[in-house]
């Protein structure tokens, strides 16, 4: 999804120096940080990173033998050929690497963890794109080594990622959810916590989903347990469990499946939806028509 191989796509950032320029720079060597000011630019490992301001902070050199301090004062610390620690940097924060890019309001590099958090303030939240595709989220962790992407609060944007029926509208397809794990060597994204899958006129809910994609970033399927809602115009399907294929654009329902449909409802072992065609297969099916009541079953509306 997102292109999720391309979105989630970022080498490890090597060790190395940390190239930067700034309108103005002050060392303070007791504290092993330097801050940075105005039109700040940090790189390293093929990592740009832009922003305001920015406070570079160094490790402490284990290999430095303890000084005793002197009875007039005490050595300056060198902060020149340290270990870098983190990099904090605020302000129109802009990310770059490859043809990947993120904004945020505040972001921090952690060099032992190999890590970039992006975190935002009120509605100014983080963004990763790739192309047409947008990740958005309360806060987008990026793992520098192993190329995976945590988010909270994720709320994506798929244009290129859900092929389409020939000659259908290019719809966009946004999914919501409190937590997205973005595994690249499993080719999956895993939504947890009140998923919401939201395209044309088809929302679906459930409690988890994973998407699964393959090398060139197409999804090719869709999992959802735990409990399902569908929604697509007037028909509501439930199950324990809804399978999509992207390539079929059909929808499987498992574990007790029921669809209904203006007062119809349906009932059996599987119950495959084709969502272009509206068409039905239910496996060992029965059914009632029109039924008077069957407030058991009746769930909240879904908002569009």
């Amino acid at each position: 999804m997102i292109a999720l191989a391309a979105l989630i796509a970022a080498a490890s950032a090597p060790p190395g120096p940390v190239d930067f320029t700034a309108q103005t720079m002050r060392m303070e060597p007791r504290e092993r940080r330097t801050l940075l000011d105005g039109a700040v630019r940090l790189s390293r490992g093929g990592m740009v990173v832009t922003g305001d301001r920015a406070v570079v902070e160094f490790a402490p050199d284990e290999q430095q033998p303890q000084r005793k301090p002197r009875r007039r004062g005490r050595e300056e610390p060198a902060l020149l050929g340290q270990k870098l620690e983190r990099f904090t940097v605020d302000g129109n924060v802009h990310v770059q690497r490859g043809a990947r890019t993120a904004d945020g309001p505040h972001g921090v590099y952690d060099a032992k963890a190999q890590t970039l958090v992006l975190t935002g303030t009120g509605n100014d939240d983080p963004v990763l794109r790739d192309g047409s595709e947008t990740l958005t989220g309360d806060r987008i962790l990026m793992r520098l080594d192993t190329e995976d992407v945590d988010v909270q609060k994720p709320r994506l944007v798929l244009r290129r990622s859900v092929p389409e029926a020939q000659d259908a509208p290019q719809l966009p397809t946004r999914v919501e959810a409190a937590r997205l794990s973005l595994d690249r060597s499993e080719r999956l994204a895993r939504f947890t916590d009140d998923v919401v899958v939201r395209r044309g006129d088809v929302v679906v809910r459930g409690p988890r989903m994973d998407a699964y994609y393959d090398a060139s970033g197409q999804l090719t399927h869709l999992y959802l347990r735990g409990g399902v809602e569908l929604r697509q115009g007037d028909r509501r399907a439930v199950a324990e469990n809804a399978d999509y294929d992207a390539q079929t654009r059909e929808v499987l329902l498992t574990g007790e499946p029921r669809l209904f449909d203006r007062g119809d409802v349906l009932v059996g072992e599987r119950i495959a939806m084709a969502l272009d065609s509206h068409e039905v297969r239910v496996e060992r099916a029965h059914g009632r028509l029109k039924p008077e009541a069957h407030q058991d079953e009746a769930r909240p509306a879904v908002k569009p």
